[in-house]
């Protein structure tokens, strides 16, 4: 298999010299990490990335060091080295897998990086992948480094250049980095996010909001209500997912005064936070929707709660 790999690798054609990299994948040892490192450094940013890859599911500590400094290499000159940043994302990656803590330096490199290609910062998926092994290593400084990102929309805002990035992708990771880092200061970052959004995407705010419930904070109810009657009800949904998850005993009755507000996958949503709440009062809601005068609501009840349903007699029954 390693003379086959090896043979690959001198191809001209891209497609075998992937080929090779996933033989040497399977391969193992020495001589495949070697030639696996010769594969990182291959004119073809693809194959390159599968090489980074393939040397973070080996998780040979033995080469940390060279994967290293091909990451700072490539860092030099991003767009020329690493056009779309593929390579070094896939590193950090590996680095995160392989619990590689001397690679802390350069994911912070990583996480800062804003990479303009043809008019477009092509570094967001890089700085999320960054603040993910950040928060996997438990680098010194990652909270800072991490909830730098989370505020990072695309731009410069002390310099004299303006650069917008057209992806959400960095931010959502940042939040999942502060779930994944576990410290409580990172329920202050999500917090002071969800309370002053400025226009943010409502897929990263649902980020936010999953990471502060997955951090336990205290507070989280108070940051998760105002989102109840938020104008995307999507969104407003989600919250109310998030506040069943809080297991605040509060929650039920602040499901109850919103259901009103809500129709088709939104209600469908927030129906279903009820039933995992798994109390008295929950299912005492969910017996009086089995009567509610919106049939939607009533349907709803008989698909996701059908054991709360009203009997022939008319009595709601719980089997």
């Amino acid at each position: 298999m390693l003379d086959d790999a090896k043979a690959l690798l001198q191809s001209k054609k891209a497609e075998e010299r992937q080929r090779a990299v996933r033989l040497l994948r399977r391969s193992g040892g020495p001589a495949a990490l070697q030639l696996l490192l010769k594969a990182l450094q291959d004119r073809t940013s693809y194959v390159a990335a599968l090489a980074a890859e393939a040397l973070g599911e080996i998780g040979d500590d033995s080469v940390v060091d060279q994967m290293v400094e091909r990451f700072r290499f490539l860092a030099e000159d991003g767009p020329k080295r690493d056009s779309g940043c593929h390579i070094r994302a896939n590193l950090a990656f590996a680095f995160a897998k392989m619990e590689c803590h001397v690679a802390a330096d350069a994911l912070r490199l990583g996480i800062r990086t804003r990479q303009i290609e043809a008019g477009s910062d092509t570094g967001a998926h890089l700085r999320a992948n960054c603040a993910l092994a950040l928060a996997q290593l438990r680098a010194r400084d990652a909270l800072r480094d991490i909830g730098l990102l989370l505020y990072d929309r695309g731009a410069n805002r002390i310099g004299a250049r303006s650069l917008r990035s057209t992806t959400a992708e960095a931010r959502k990771a940042a939040a999942q980095a502060l779930a994944r880092l576990g410290d409580p200061f990172g329920a202050t970052l999500l917090a002071v996010k969800l309370t002053y959004p400025e226009g943010e995407a409502p897929d990263v705010l649902q980020e936010c909001m999953q990471a502060l419930v997955a951090l336990q904070d205290e507070r989280a109810v108070e940051v998760l209500v105002p989102y109840l009657d938020d104008e995307d009800r999507h969104l407003a949904a989600f919250a109310a997912v998030m506040l069943a998850q809080t297991r605040a005993p509060e929650a039920t009755e602040l499901l109850r005064a919103v259901i009103p507000g809500f129709t088709g996958d939104p209600l469908r949503a927030v129906i279903l936070a009820l039933t995992s709440l798994r109390t008295d009062e929950a299912e005492a809601l969910l017996r009086a929707l089995a009567a509610d005068a919106r049939k939607e609501v009533r349907d709803q009840i008989v698909e996701l709660a059908p054991h709360l349903v009203a009997a022939p007699g008319g009595n709601v029954t719980s089997s």
